[in-house]
């Protein structure tokens, strides 16, 4: 499907949101170092430690891998929105898969 001046706006523009939440989420997911301080002797600090570097490291890289196949979608002059919104939300999605392995690994002693 050839993509129009519409879909390339809305692509730009998710591009630029997905972007701007790694951003936004990177400096909460370091935080979540702090978390570990509520951890006692009982807490598996290896799975924390996976949760920890899901959100900081998995968040961009999710980020990343969807601007650059977004924008190797508009270069061939296809539609590209959907690549935009699944690394949107695949941002979000990372963010929230290593805050949720942090939050419970800490919660279970």
């Amino acid at each position: 499907m050839t993509a129009s001046k519409k879909t390339n706006i809305t692509s730009i523009v998710l591009l630029v949101v997905t972007v701007l939440s790694a951003l936004v989420l990177f400096v909460p997911s370091l935080m979540l170092a702090m978390v570990s301080d509520s951890c006692s002797s009982g807490c598996n600090m290896a799975v924390f430690t996976l949760g920890y570097y899901i959100a900081v490291f998995g968040t961009p890289l999710v980020a990343i891998t969807g601007v650059v196949f977004t924008i190797i979608k508009m270069v061939k002059k296809q539609d590209a929105v959907s690549f935009a919104l699944i690394g949107l939300g695949g941002t979000y999605g990372a963010f929230m898969l290593g805050l949720a392995i942090t939050f419970i690994t800490a919660s279970l002693k």
